[in-house]
């Protein structure tokens, strides 16, 4: 599937009113948000991330929406911006993981919701994923090591967050209905695959420079070289598996 297929899943589960109100958390560059605009071209749009860059794009992204369009910059840490029972439908993709506190997000997303409103939420589960082209005693090493990164950036990691999702949604004020996978793959090195692979080796390169890894440069390289000679000779596989949630407050 693709990350549209995947944006289609939460319009599917979201139950939005036409008119109503959508806060996408961690939003990005806004695709999930443009996916919900073109579905209900009167909505309510929100989306908050820490990156301006990210969000001028997403502003860009969103600006011939004809429903209200609010983005900010946000520190999703801290009490969310918005008034008790407000919000329709909250959407998240693949953040849970950067938060010390998981558990304080779904409180908040909990007392942000009318009552009846929905939660959609997904994550990656990044030890589960299939790269096919290196050795395996190379590629067992390296998705290990991807999937236990802790980027500079992020101030949290946990690669197996996205299987522990449904726990955690569980454990929250949240009343979990639905429980999917939604899984990603490819026969080519292209699209969404590459992307993927770009991310690992450039991630893995910039821990190791920085001195916060086992893993030696040359290891990284040969990995991504061995996964390219496999593309071009018809052995490339990848597939990554996304678990998405949908609660609501009951």
């Amino acid at each position: 599937m693709t990350n549209e297929t995947l944006h289609d899943r939460f319009i599917d589960l979201a139950e939005l009113p036409e008119r109503g109100r959508v806060v996408d958390l961690g939003c990005g560059s806004g695709p999930a948000l443009a996916a919900f605009a073109r579905r209900f071209p009167q909505a309510q749009l929100t989306g908050f991330d820490r990156s301006e860059l990210a969000l001028a794009t997403a502003r860009e992204r969103l600006q011939a929406h004809a429903g209200t369009v609010e983005l900010g910059s946000v520190d999703l840490r801290e009490q969310l911006p918005l008034a008790d029972g407000s919000v329709d439908t909250v959407i998240s993709s693949n953040l849970l993981e950067c938060l010390p506190d998981p558990a304080q997000l779904l409180n908040e997303v909990w007392r942000v919701l009318r009552p009846g409103g929905r939660a959609v939420l997904s994550h990656s589960d990044f030890d589960s994923l299939v790269i096919a082209g290196a050795p395996v005693d190379l590629d067992r090493k390296i998705g290990h090591a991807f999937a236990d990164d802790a980027p500079s950036w992020m101030d949290s990691s946990d690669g197996r967050i996205g299987r522990k999702l449904p726990g955690l949604v569980q454990a929250s004020p949240l009343a979990r209905t639905h429980v999917e996978t939604v899984v990603t793959s490819s026969t080519e090195l292209s699209g969404h695959a590459a992307r993927r692979v770009g991310d690992i080796r450039g991630a893995l390169r910039s821990t190791t420079s920085r001195g916060h890894s086992t893993l030696g440069l040359d290891e990284i390289d040969e990995w991504y070289a061995a996964v390219q000679r496999a593309a071009a000779a018809g052995r490339f596989f990848f597939a990554e598996t996304a678990v998405l949630v949908a609660a609501h407050r009951i």
